[in-house]
């Protein structure tokens, strides 16, 4: 494992954006208190959320080059 980051969402951090259906991105993230991700030692990248009590929620085994989730999630709860 090359490095492991541990980020947490700030209120006001999404407060610019909107999903496609419209829905502020604001209160989707609101449901979130953060996130854990990693690089393994090939480069390759995966990614958890942290629902708002900063317990693991879901788990994505495997990125894109520009952060983009690949498949469904594991459900962690």
């Amino acid at each position: 494992m090359q490095n492991i980051t541990i980020g947490r969402y700030q209120p006001g951090d999404f407060s610019h954006l909107q999903t496609e259906d419209g829905t502020p991105a604001e209160e989707i993230a609101a449901q979130f208190a953060g996130w854990i991700e990693g690089v393994r030692d090939d480069g390759s990248t995966w990614i958890m959320y942290l629902d708002a009590h900063g317990s693991p929620e879901t788990f994505w085994s495997r990125r894109e080059a520009d952060g983009a989730v690949i498949g469904d999630p594991v459900d962690l709860t």
